[in-house]
């Protein structure tokens, strides 16, 4: 097993959030496809926290509608910042991390 030096994005956002008509979850995967990033999920929350309206969950008495979502990315730093001016661009409300990551890849 081998192992690399990577970033890892995860950009949390609203499954409601929407840019020019498209899904924004959607904008931000193309952007680090056309970035050169390939390792990427899209995650849906049951529960997520937002500063402005509270707990979100889709327990059936805190039902909120508009759950969190998380598209996560890894690939070199340079790809990964190269794909960030795009993303929020897009992204009205939401939080970008970055994170030093090890990827290990099994031969």
């Amino acid at each position: 097993m081998s192992y690399s030096d990577a970033t890892r994005a995860r950009v949390y956002l609203r499954e409601s959030a929407e840019f020019r008509g498209e899904p924004t979850y959607r904008l931000i995967v193309q952007a680090f496809r056309r970035a050169g990033i390939t390792d990427l999920s899209v995650h849906r929350g049951i529960m997520g926290f937002d500063r402005a309206s509270g707990v979100l969950s889709s327990r059936p008495l805190r039902f909120h509608a508009d759950l969190p979502l998380v598209v996560e990315a890894v690939g070199d730093r340079e790809q990964v910042e190269s794909a960030l001016p795009e993303i929020r661009s897009c992204l009205s409300r939401g939080l970008i991390t970055l994170s030093d990551v090890q990827l290990y890849v099994s031969d």
